[in-house]
């Protein structure tokens, strides 16, 4: 399909909660990354692929910039400053208003990357006109960007234009993966991170936060017929009992909202199971972690 020659790798990033992943999964035509309304859904590098006559972009949707409080966010910032310095090209997203220190922050991250950067500004659907202009302008004067778009990842406002000054700036180069490929994650990895998206659209407080998915089995029992075994884990007796949910009602909503997505997804009936597990400050054990980025959960 590709004819241009042009292929490279595109980082997604900004603050925590601007619409990274939504953006993303408009882009490639797929959703391969967990989206709520929560900050940091994404704990990981999550690569999506768009591939046509034009050549071929490998996005990395990354962790919202932050300052780390343990040792899995602090994996998360290193992935995002690792994109950063991987990428040909960077992708910025705000939201439509004036920055604050922490887009300032990011801002900081983003120069010292000296790579060509686009602003995007999302979620413009949301405030009118005479708003935004004097926000554009505000950042136009921060940094020498490529370009400037106001757009709108839920609506796909600038999304065309977006892709077609991201090819511009592509360096020639031989596609990476199979054109029919959308993403690098495994199908493991990729219902991991379904399931744990249902957990922080079903649950509030600090439990969407304190909770990780793994993969403990996956099945073909037969062509029509995927059994698939996850654990949710969780750091505190208190929030296993949120999650399970009285007479088992949280932890059947969850499972049959996941199911609702991996079926598609794995285009086969699924058997889904799942259990909660508490497992105390698994989020500055080493080890877990280390087996979590194999299994599925963060990378």
């Amino acid at each position: 399909m590709t004819t241009s020659g042009k292929a490279g790798f595109v980082a997604i990033v900004g603050v925590p909660n601007v619409g990274k992943s939504t953006w993303l999964n408009a882009a490639v035509g797929q959703k391969i990354a967990g989206v709520s309304p929560k900050p940091q859904t994404t704990r990981q590098v999550i690569r999506g692929i768009l591939t046509d006559e034009r050549g071929q972009i490998v996005f990395l949707d990354t962790p919202g910039i932050h300052q780390p409080k343990d040792k899995l966010s602090h994996r998360m910032a290193l992935h995002a400053q690792s994109s950063l310095e991987d990428a040909d090209v960077v992708l910025w997203l705000v939201e439509p208003a004036l920055p604050n220190q922490k887009n300032k922050q990011a801002l900081e991250q983003i120069k010292n990357a000296n790579k060509p950067t686009i602003l995007l500004v999302n979620k413009v659907d949301l405030i009118n006109k005479v708003e935004l202009l004097p926000i554009l302008e505000t950042y136009q004067s921060l940094f020498q960007f490529r370009d400037i778009f106001p757009v709108s990842a839920l609506q796909g406002i600038n999304q065309k234009e977006v892709i077609e000054l991201l090819f511009e700036l592509l360096p020639q180069s031989p596609p990476y993966f199979p054109e029919e490929q959308i993403s690098d994650q495994t199908e493991r990895f990729v219902i991991a991170e379904m399931i744990r998206e249902k957990v922080f659209r079903s649950t509030k407080q600090e439990i969407p936060y304190a909770s990780a998915v793994t993969i403990d089995e996956f099945k073909d029992r037969s062509d029509q017929l995927v059994y698939i075994h996850a654990t949710v884990i969780v750091e505190k007796d208190s929030q296993k009992k949120i999650i399970i949910g009285a007479g088992g009602e949280m932890i059947k909503r969850i499972g049959s909202e996941a199911r609702k997505e991996i079926e598609p997804f794995l285009d086969r009936r699924v058997f889904l199971e799942l259990k909660v597990k508490v497992y105390e400050k698994w989020k500055d054990d080493e080890k877990f972690l280390d087996q979590l980025e194999h299994e599925g959960g963060i990378e």
